[in-house]
């Protein structure tokens, strides 16, 4: 978008800082900020805190931060050791549990596909449609609480819902005693319509027996095992605390009984790993404590640390962890920016600044006026393929190249005020370090280096509300 923007900021200092390895440090394991003896999120926190001049390294520190091996410390170093991380094997920590629905789900859950994949839930909008076809809106309101916006503010959720059909698991087998009845006629009964006054509960598999007791007209009671549905032939009861034989010719079933199950299924998450862009779930279908009641749906979840979730700009998925053993499933993730990914292979973008100036160098792009709507991959994808764009296509493009190279990235729609007066509708992009939001706006840049003005407006890593910055006012976010 080209406006006459407001001229009057000043210059605003770059937050990239850089710094030269003393020749007298000597070198520990490249990448081992804090000398842990592994690779983790948390050296990747250290070395972007120095470079954004938010702590110091001492000499050992700076050998290792040294990633990339040009012996000055920078944003290089950052990019390198995110993608030494993200080709590092390594099992994420997590927290499994798994919710027993016997109420709370709709019919639609009986559609699942146990075999499909589901993805990783990273905010609570994405919640609220994994799981409202299936769930009822209590159920789901309970679900929206418990994993709610601070919780995806540090974690993501591994979440898969199960539904196993109850007859597979049924135990059908006739079980038959000494007397020779079985139980393949049991159920719930009642008199007949023969039985007008009351029936007899015989000692004996014989109508000749003595009576214990009456069955009169309208109850109901459970026969267990009979012989037959004829005259003669007999069932076993208990009514009313008296154990007996009701004659089966005088009686009508009414229902079956409550099904009994075989085994009841349950799922364990035992492990998640990440290695080279793949995340492999261990996982083991299991029979449920023998106390537990059948539940057709289950609702199994992993809590994995965001810390620990390097991958955040590729969507990974679990293909199936059902299982009758112990296996592992995996599943590749794919780059969800194709065109980003190609325009940084070919000119060789391993750093977040290069990817902002790519996008913003009028060398290298052409400022277009255009609409004001859509989504992220569209503006994104007509910036790349064409090489010119307004603010929207700019900021989309710098927020896919940002997102693939490991950033917290979020392109922002809103206005900033213009030099003619009023406010006019605007897009940039906001970069999440270390809980801290920093301001990206390729845009602004255009329009500074088209002017020979490269310093002239806050527009790389700079903070909301300094003194050099324009007036953003957000109204929304572009996905």
């Amino acid at each position: 978008m080209k406006y006459p923007k407001l001229l009057s900021l000043a210059l605003a200092a770059t937050l990239s800082a850089s710094a030269v390895i003393p020749s007298c440090a000597y070198a520990l394991l490249s990448g081992d900020v804090n000398n842990d003896g592994a690779i983790t999120s948390e050296d990747l926190s250290l070395l972007q805190g120095y470079v954004l001049g938010k702590n110091e390294f001492t000499k050992d520190q700076a050998a290792s931060a040294d990633v990339n091996g040009d012996k000055v410390i920078n944003s290089g170093d950052v990019s390198t050791l995110r993608k030494l991380i993200l080709n590092t094997a390594k099992e994420l920590s997590f927290k499994a549990t798994v919710d027993r629905l016997s109420t709370g789900y709709t019919d639609n859950i009986k559609k699942i596909d146990n075999s499909k994949s589901e993805s990783v839930i990273k905010s609570t909008a994405e919640l609220k449609t994994a799981l409202s076809p299936y769930l009822n809106e209590t159920t789901l309101n309970k679900y929206l609480t418990t994993y709610n916006d601070t919780f995806f503010k540090s974690s993501v959720l591994l979440l898969k819902p199960f539904y196993y059909d109850p007859s597979k698991y049924s135990d059908k087998t006739v079980k038959k005693l000494a007397c020779g009845c079985d139980s393949s006629y049991a159920g719930i009964y009642t008199p007949s319509a023969e039985v007008t006054e009351y029936m007899n509960i015989r000692k004996e598999h014989d109508y000749n027996s003595p009576s214990l007791g009456r069955i009169y007209p309208g109850a109901q009671f459970t026969i267990t095992y009979a012989n037959g549905t004829g005259n003669g032939n007999f069932g076993h009861v208990t009514y009313n605390g008296i154990s007996g034989y009701v004659n089966m010719y005088y009686v009508r079933k009414i229902s079956d009984l409550a099904p009994s199950y075989k085994t009841i299924p349950d799922i364990q998450i035992s492990s998640v790993k990440y290695d080279k862009s793949n995340v492999t779930v261990t996982a083991l279908e299991k029979s449920a404590a023998a106390n537990v009641a059948f539940s057709a749906a289950i609702i199994a979840q992993a809590v994995v640390p965001k810390k620990e979730y390097y991958a955040s700009s590729a969507k990974w998925a679990v293909t199936s962890i059902t299982t009758t053993t112990t296996t592992t499933t995996t599943t590749t993730t794919t780059c969800p920016y194709p065109l980003a990914k190609a325009r940084m292979d070919q000119m060789g973008i391993k750093d977040i600044k290069a990817a902002f100036y790519d996008c913003c160098e009028p060398t290298k792009m052409a400022y277009e006026k255009g609409a004001v709507t859509g989504t992220m991959k569209e503006f994104a994808d007509y910036g790349f393929k064409n090489r010119k764009g307004n603010c929207y296509t700019m900021a989309s493009m710098f927020c896919e190249m940002a997102r693939l190279l490991g950033y917290d990235a979020t392109q922002m729609s809103g206005t900033v005020s213009l030099g003619t007066g009023g406010r006019g509708p605007h897009s940039w992009v906001e970069i999440k370090v270390n809980g801290t939001v920093y301001v990206c706006d390729p845009d602004c840049a255009w329009e500074c280096l088209s002017n020979n003005q490269p310093n002239r407006f806050a527009y790389y890593m700079v903070r909301y509300g300094g003194t050099n910055m324009w007036d953003y006012i957000k109204t929304g976010v572009i996905n």
